[in-house]
């Protein structure tokens, strides 16, 4: 018996030295989850604290970017209403009486010996071509010519010449004085 006594007690001694090393690594793994957790509270609480610190900054800086878009959408209706001003005024020059005289000056501002004068197409049931071209000549001695060729552009002229081609449309004369000074920004928004 001397043998089954020392097997209990090796026995013994073994589950003892068990519970003391699960008790240890209780105590152990307690301690690691309660740091762990005092850990994790104060990066929470950091992130909080930063998260506050930043805000008027982020509101600052979203309020600063609605002002622009705003800002934006602003000058876009503007832009827009510029456009339709300018779209308005040349159809009220392709519609006015003095437009074929308009024409005319047009063609002797820039003309050269010999120049062909090519007119809009949407132009040919409203003016008479011939009739500004024989005025140009009555008025110089161009001697312009009246060419077959019909513009695709919304009115005005352009002129063919020898070494270039004059480009007087409507829509170039208009981009060329909405370019230099916007008179009709000033006139609409002050």
């Amino acid at each position: 018996m001397a043998k089954q006594e020392l097997l209990d007690k090796i026995i013994g001694d073994a589950e003892a030295r068990a519970r003391n090393i699960l008790s240890e690594a209780q105590v152990k793994a307690e301690s690691l989850l309660s740091a762990a957790e005092d850990e994790r509270n104060a990066l929470l609480q950091s992130a909080r604290d930063m998260a506050a610190a930043a805000r008027p900054e982020v509101i600052k800086r979203r309020k600063s970017m609605a002002e622009l878009e705003g800002r934006k959408l602003v000058l876009q209706a503007k832009q827009e209403v510029i456009a339709e001003t300018y779209r308005e005024a040349l159809t009220r020059i392709k519609e006015s009486k003095q437009y074929p005289a308009l024409l005319v000056k047009m063609i002797l501002s820039a003309a050269d010996k010999g120049d062909q004068v090519i007119f809009a197409a949407s132009d040919a049931k409203k003016i008479n071509p011939a009739a500004i071209v024989a005025e140009a000549n009555a008025q110089s001695s161009l001697a312009l010519v009246l060419s077959e060729e019909k513009g695709a552009f919304d009115g005005g002229i352009v002129l063919r010449g020898k070494d270039c081609d004059k480009n007087l449309t409507l829509e170039v004369e208009l981009a060329a004085l909405r370019s230099e000074e916007d008179v009709c920004s000033k006139v609409l928004f002050g």
